[in-house]
């Protein structure tokens, strides 16, 4: 389930024979910064004055040739140790247990009834809280400075990266059907919220990846179909929304919408929307922004009642959320 990881520390020893690559940079101050580096296929090493910082991806540390499988606990626990010693034969010491993860990739990947390209209406309408999405031609993303949420075509990536006679011999693929999930904890910040501060946590703390995942993926499909087909969602949830994002606007004007997108507009009145983008805005954008969002609401609203959406959407939902 976890993919790539990044480390730091400042607890570190470098022998005296060693196996790092050293070099200067000058920067624009005339100040010379000199960095330590050691770069490999299982892991890429850099020291410099901010410290040791470490990145690899878990599944290829481990000896395998792509990062398509998940590694269970017994498996991680392996890859560190031949981490350990891997540091070791370059002339590197440092305890990894305490060092402090900065990033942690995690991921799930689904078989899907139809090829990835079908689901493309659905997965651009998924996204995190208080994130901006950006499209791809095989992937979708949803970002801000702390995490990221990408939906990409895991099939696609592997035939580029290792050709793909080698995916249809290995695993035996017969379509572009295998969607990736993958959410990853861009700061220290994020990854200590979800309970791994250190890298001796991801071993103890191991049973809560699953459910870290579960949670993260409950509020990208926050939405359920009724037997009619209707989108059912939380009525004190979607107040709360509606209520906050009012409040934003009223208080923070251009940034409201910038902030939390079109969707929880499509929901209040016309008139008190009117009304608070008359505080922040000329005429002319306020009108135009209520055009928008009358084009938004259209365009989710004939996308949401299509057959082929709903039961897309329940497909994704049921296989992502589900263990």
């Amino acid at each position: 389930m976890i993919d790539t990881v990044s480390v730091a520390t400042s607890d570190f020893e470098i022998a005296n024979s060693n196996r790092l690559t050293k070099r200067e940079d000058t920067l624009p101050t005339g100040e010379i910064l000199e960095k330590q580096f050691y770069n490999s296929d299982k892991f890429n090493l850099t020291i410099d004055n901010r410290g040791f910082r470490l990145h690899f991806s878990l599944p290829k540390l481990y000896g395998l040739k792509d990062n398509f499988y998940p590694l269970g606990a017994n498996s991680f626990e392996t890859a560190m140790d031949s981490l350990q010693r891997n540091l070791e034969d370059i002339g590197v010491v440092a305890d990894l247990d305490t060092m402090k993860i900065l990033r942690l990739d995690i991921f799930k990947n689904v078989e899907t009834s139809r090829s990835f390209s079908i689901y493309s209406d659905v997965l651009r309408t998924l996204e995190l809280k208080r994130t901006h999405r950006r499209d791809y031609i095989d992937g979708f993303l949803s970002a801000n400075t702390l995490r990221e949420l990408c939906f990409y075509n895991k099939v696609r990536e592997l035939s580029e990266s290792l050709g793909s006679l080698y995916v249809r011999q290995v695993y035996n693929f017969s379509g572009e059907n295998i969607i990736r999930g993958e959410l990853r904890f861009l700061r220290h910040s994020e990854v200590k919220k979800n309970g791994f501060d250190y890298l001796n946590d991801i071993k103890a703390n191991w049973n809560l990846l699953k459910g870290t995942y579960s949670n993260y993926m409950s509020e990208v499909f926050k939405y359920d179909f009724t037997e009619g087909g209707e989108i059912e969602l939380n009525e004190a949830t979607l107040r709360a929304l509606v209520n906050f994002a009012k409040s934003s606007l009223i208080t923070q004007g251009r940034g409201a919408i910038k902030y939390f997108g079109y969707y929880p507009f499509i929901y209040m009145n016309r008139n008190e929307l009117k009304e608070a983008l008359s505080l922040h805005y000329r005429k002319r954008e306020v009108f135009n922004i209520l055009s928008d969002i009358e084009r938004y609401k259209k365009k989710y609203s004939v996308l949401y009642k299509s057959l082929d959406y709903k039961n897309l959407y329940s497909e994704l939902k049921e296989k992502f959320l589900n263990n």
